[in-house]
């Protein structure tokens, strides 16, 4: 009671002063939000973003327009009906519907004042996007992630201005359903009805575009006998497999024999208009020409390229003469004859002025070529019976004076100025975390092939010298080496994408809070992408095998550069810099904050690559150790086209919120249109490059946005 008294003075004291004991005055609601469009200048549209009760879509017109769209600042709830299949063990495969209510509401406002207490924010009670126990369905868990991020940046908004709910929290059999669960998050956002005859099925991009699953006509047939209507499905997809029977069918016609309709999805806003019947505002791609790069990066790419040439030449005059003598080892001969291939593509793309796809393989050349060159001198030493020579050879490749930091201490020097300046910072970062990632598993690997050479030692000279020595030596060298050589190149690129992008544009200071929370988003994400690759490949090789989780993460990390950057760098953002090092930066440094977000962008980034390569598409790797097929090629050809027009979107919002295009996102959109007219390996790079360009352009709008 005495509670309620207190609550009940201000009021009473307010009709007071106000005089006379009458009601108060009704209080004048604010003037609704409606649509608008709106104009913005570089940097102009923070004020609009950070209001809970709306959203800004930039670039929705060819005007530069953008849409102000009002969002409810109350919980809304909304449910969905999630397509599953499932294995029907000795019998054949079913489909299952499961409901899910989805509820979302703005999120309370917070400014962490550190990076720990920022990552505690981002994953605990301050974003619900999925149960937190360790015993919740991994692929559940990294689809709620997903869904959460792809629903939030769709509509302008950073992933801790907003929580998500979902219940039930892991349903019974699980199931990820992200490309559901953005639409329904973004339904449920916007305030808009879902329709409870529609519903769709696949798998969802980092950049919003939806990707293949299995399984779609077993799930299909489960939403038409629970009446459902509107079925969608992946971009690609009209003819599906299935599992039930092995044969093709074609969902359309499926669909039509039950009075029902299936729609083509190519995006997550696709989703959202077939489940809400309301076409969601987004952004515009720009032209092909406005991905174009500069004059200015194009002469410093011409410049870096000319450079890693003369290494090169300076590999080739023994290699190619020990080649023509046939003295190299087979596996030499395979590293050499690869150099020799990808420097002739190299030179045909230089020529044809396509200098990003130029400068990459001039790059892979030279490390497979001083690779090669590196491994022989190593072998001759042995063979000469000069064992302590061999693994000095070996030892000479880590450049461990003055260490890998040395990139970092010189990176974290410099004082951008403008965002443009920040992004090439943070692009530079990603680059040396790479190479330092990769560094200690390197130095492991070198390591161990030094004890392999030791073995070697008194063996006689008729012994050292034969063919099969040679081939055992460079079968276990070569490897450790082109590791090796992989870090230093990597290390030097970062020193080189400063050149790319220029400190230019409006002026700008880095928000360290922003930064903070926004590395915190990206890495809980990668945790939940990493779990779920453990679930799906560690963990089965680990159980065929016979043996540990941890030794089948090693052997899948020496082979999958992918999963070793997502594995290391999901832990620890950072790269496990030294204490000294992020000390004499700051906690607070700019710097500081930008290696953190870097870290976690490529380990976000290589995670949902493997999910995409794995599970979504389902390569299959030859012997060779190349991917020679997938299991839906139309739906991965329509997937690189998608996304690659979802590139050039997201470049309109970037060019809106900041001035001008990221030059990475340029940088990796124009290695992408070379890579995806190749094999499917290079196919599957284009993909992750056209997703480091949306990347890119997302961050610099969050950025801007702050």
């Amino acid at each position: 009671m005495r509670i309620l008294c207190r609550a009940l003075a201000p009021a009473l004291c307010a009709v007071l002063v106000l005089g006379g004991c009458g009601r108060p005055p009704a209080p004048v609601p604010p003037a609704p939000l409606v649509v608008r469009t709106a104009h913005y200048a570089p940097l102009g549209m923070a004020s609009d973003a950070r209001l809970p009760g709306q959203a800004v879509i930039l670039g929705t017109d060819e005007s530069n327009g953008s849409t102000v769209l009002p969002l409810p600042t109350t919980p809304r709830t909304g449910v969905v009906d999630a397509m599953v299949v499932t294995p029907g063990g000795s019998g054949p495969a079913s489909g299952r519907m499961i409901a899910i209510t989805l509820t979302t509401a703005p999120a309370v406002a917070t400014a962490p004042a550190s990076t720990a207490s920022a990552n505690a924010a981002a994953t605990g009670d301050a974003l619900q996007v999925g149960p937190s126990a360790p015993s919740a369905d991994a692929g559940w868990r990294q689809g709620l992630w997903r869904a959460a991020f792809v629903a939030a940046t769709t509509l302008g908004k950073d992933l801790h201005d907003v929580s998500f709910q979902a219940v039930p929290a892991s349903p019974a059999g699980g199931t990820a359903a992200p490309a559901l669960l953005a639409g329904g998050f973004l339904a449920t956002m916007t305030g808009a009805k879902i329709d409870p005859a529609a519903t769709l099925a696949g798998s969802l991009a980092p950049d919003g575009t939806i990707g293949p699953i299995a399984g779609l006509p077993e799930q299909f047939e489960s939403a038409l006998a629970h009446g459902k209507t509107r079925l969608g499905y992946p971009s690609g997809m009209r003819f599906a497999r299935s599992q039930a029977t092995g044969k093709d069918v074609d969902l359309v016609q499926l669909a039509r024999d039950h009075h029902a309709e299936a729609v083509e999805l190519a995006t997550v806003s696709d989703a959202y208009q077939l489940l809400t019947h309301t076409a969601l505002p987004s952004p515009l791609p720009v032209s092909e020409a406005d991905m174009a790069l500069d004059p200015d990066t194009l002469t410093s790419l011409g410049a870096q390229y000319v450079a890693w040439q003369k290494r090169l030449a300076g590999e080739w005059t023994q290699l190619l003469h020990l080649e023509q003598a046939g003295r190299l080892p087979a596996t030499l001969g395979l590293i050499v004859r690869f150099a020799r291939e990808k420097s002739e593509q190299a030179e045909t793309l230089y020529r044809a002025g396509k200098l990003p796809a130029a400068y990459s393989r001039m790059l892979t050349a030279w490390v497979y070529a001083a690779g090669a060159s590196h491994t022989y001198a190593v072998l001759t030493k042995l063979q000469a019976g000069d064992q302590d020579g061999a693994r000095a050879a070996l030892a000479a490749l880590d450049p461990t004076d003055p260490g890998p930091s040395a990139i970092f201490t010189r990176l974290g020097a410099r004082r951008p100025a403008t965002l443009g300046g920040h992004l090439a910072m943070l692009a530079a970062f990603q680059a040396a975390l790479r190479g330092a990632s990769s560094h200690g598993f390197a130095v492991d690997a070198l390591r161990e092939a030094t004890q392999f050479l030791t073995s070697w030692t008194g063996k006689p000279a008729a012994e050292l010298g034969a063919p099969s020595t040679a081939d055992a030596v460079t079968n276990r060298v070569a490897p450790a080496v082109l590791m090796m050589l992989r870090t230093i190149a990597e290390t030097t690129v970062a020193e080189q994408e400063q050149a790319f992008e220029h400190d230019q544009g409006v002026p700008y200071t880095c928000p360290p809070p922003q930064v903070t929370r926004l590395a915190a988003v990206f890495q809980a994400e990668a945790a939940a992408d990493l779990r779920y690759v453990d679930t799906l490949l560690i963990e089965p090789l680990a159980r065929r095998a016979g043996i540990t989780v941890d030794l089948v993460r090693r052997r899948v990390a020496s082979v999958e550069p992918d999963y070793l950057l997502a594995e290391t760098l999901s832990r620890d953002p950072a790269g496990s810099l030294p204490r000294e090092l992020a000390a004499s930066w700051g906690e607070g440094s700019a710097a500081c904050r930008l290696v953190t977000l870097a870290g976690a962008m490529v380990a976000y980034h290589s995670a949902a690559l493997l999910i995409a390569k794995y599970d979504a598409l389902a390569i299959h790797i030859a012997d060779s150790g190349k991917v020679d097929a997938v299991d839906h090629p139309e739906a991965f050809r329509n997937l690189l086209a998608n996304a690659r027009r979802q590139a050039r979107a997201s470049a309109r919002a970037a060019r809106i919120a900041t001035g001008a295009i990221p030059v990475r996102a340029k940088l990796a959109y124009q290695l992408a249109g070379v890579e995806e007219a190749g094999s499917l390996d290079d196919q599957l790079d284009a993909l992750a490059e056209l997703w480091t360009a949306s990347a890119f352009c997302q961050v610099a709008v969050m950025l801007a946005g702050a």
